[in-house]
């Protein structure tokens, strides 16, 4: 189960975050700029007008060159595609793959629900925001080859039966061959 990718390699897999969360974040740094430049427009710079624009620059920069759009795994690493930039981890430098935690706050550490998220020393770099398919999931393991039962992806990370593929609503490109049209 391959995806479509810009590289010449065939065992890579490509998983998606969601849609709604790609844009209620792009909104929410959108609605951040916009009550920064309310506040700017009607009182004037301040020290709480400077640090709204802060808040919203950092919030800019988030959703530009850290919110995964989507990530590439293969033999080699990880490539996260964000829109303002593509950001490669080598699997020599992941510690662990991990799960988002579910729940508001994501609080709940008894659920693994998430997507998947890689741990290089004290930081955790999202690769994807939803949990895979479980056909996604093998696809990834073999594309990670021995690495994935190293870097912890094993069957206690499996997505329950049912789960829905990251792919399903994106353009007919990056859906695998087995999956037929819609």
């Amino acid at each position: 189960m391959t995806s479509p990718s810009s590289t010449a390699d065939s065992d890579a897999v490509v998983l998606h975050s969601t849609w709604t969360g790609i844009v209620m974040s792009v909104l929410g740094a959108f609605a951040m700029a916009a009550v920064t430049i309310a506040v700017i427009w009607t009182d004037g710079w301040s020290w709480y007008s400077a640090v709204l624009a802060l808040v919203s620059v950092a919030l800019a920069g988030v959703v530009t060159f850290d919110l995964p759009i989507a990530s590439e795994f293969t033999a080699e690493g990880v490539t996260r595609r964000s829109i303002g930039r593509h950001h490669h981890l080598e699997w020599d430098e992941v510690q662990r793959l991990e799960r988002l935690r579910v729940g508001v706050f994501r609080t709940r550490r008894d659920r693994a629900g998430g997507g998947l998220v890689a741990r290089i020393g004290h930081r955790r770099y999202t690769l994807v925001d939803t949990i895979e398919s479980p056909l996604e999931f093998d696809a990834v393991r073999r594309a990670m080859g021995e690495r994935a039962e190293v870097l912890g992806l094993t069957d206690d990370l499996r997505p329950k039966e049912g789960s829905s593929p990251t792919w399903i609503y994106r353009r007919r490109h990056w859906r695998p061959d087995s999956a037929g049209g819609r």
